[in-house]
């Protein structure tokens, strides 16, 4: 059994407060291949200087507050093999949302909304909530395999004045990843990566004002409810190493999505059209490339 303890002070001089962060983290080695971990912090943060110095108002926000707790289990398969499964629960309290649009929150604009350009006066009075479980496994490097792969289930949810708890902007309910390689010979590796998630929420436009305006009006009451495609995309690579005066000098080639999948980034108004627009994210692209460590 181990436990371990402690905490941080930070000042916010900007805001002209302070906050205690404590934390607190036990493990226990329940086989000589199984053990169990637990950890609990309180974690703060103050929105950026942008937000805090366009209005007046906004110097009076709180850091606001993210209490984690994690709990998981790690089994040892083999010395090369690592299994592991943890659980997550986050709380959020004092969040920054809109005084004037009540469906409005710092974590619900994302990057839906141009950050840098549209500021509004701010109170901390939101809530939100985040939690999730992951599966991670790891194969270390043996004679020719490596590779790592996770899989996740997550929920992200935040409230405004209204109260009415919705997705946050990076609320991915569904993530898997793996990346892996296998080595040809001494000089020759051949590498993948895999990597699919669902699609992220975002605000759909009002459309017969954005129509009748000939430029983006978001419909703030509907903040997040809709979602843009799952996204995928698999990596190739081919990896030849040299010893050029006695120092490895890599040579690779490779694409990305390889699949040339055509993953939707986000929609934007067309205004010369007056219309959506699609925008799509890079689809099939080769790679070449050399690095010497000298």
């Amino acid at each position: 059994l181990n436990l371990t303890w402690g905490g941080r002070i930070d000042r916010y001089s900007y805001l002209d407060r302070a906050r205690f962060s404590p934390r607190v983290g036990l493990s226990y080695r329940i086989t000589g291949k199984l053990s169990w971990r637990a950890n609990f912090g309180s974690y703060f943060q103050q929105p950026y200087f942008v937000f805090l110095s366009a209005f007046a108002q906004n110097r009076n926000l709180l850091p606001w507050r993210a209490d984690h707790y994690v709990t998981g289990f790690s089994y040892i398969v083999s010395p090369t093999l690592r299994v592991t499964v943890e659980g997550y629960r986050k709380n959020y309290k004092d969040y920054p949302v809109s005084s004037q649009f009540r469906t409005l929150t710092l974590a619900s604009i994302g990057d839906t909304f141009d950050v840098r350009e549209i500021l509004f006066p701010l109170t901390s009075a939101g809530r939100g909530r985040a939690q999730g479980v992951e599966l991670f496994v790891e194969k270390k490097f043996t004679d020719r395999w490596f590779g790592q792969m996770n899989v996740a289930f997550s929920k992200t949810r935040h409230a405004g004045l209204d109260g009415v708890m919705r997705p946050g902007s990076f609320d991915y309910t569904r993530v898997f990843n793996a990346v892996g390689g296998y080595r040809l010979t001494k000089n020759w590796e051949l590498s993948a990566r895999v990597a699919y998630l669902t699609g992220r929420p975002y605000t759909p436009f009002d459309l017969a004002e954005s129509t009748r305006q000939r430029r983006p009006i978001f419909d703030l009451q509907r903040v997040n409810a809709e979602r843009l495609p799952d996204y995928a995309r698999i990596d190739v690579r081919l990896d030849r190493t040299f010893i050029v005066r006695d120092k490895p000098l890599l040579i690779f080639i490779g694409a990305q999505n390889v699949i040339n999948r055509k993953n939707l980034a986000s929609y934007s108004w067309d205004r010369r059209a007056n219309t959506i627009q699609e925008n799509e994210q890079i689809g099939l692209f080769p790679l070449i490339g050399m690095e010497w460590r000298f």
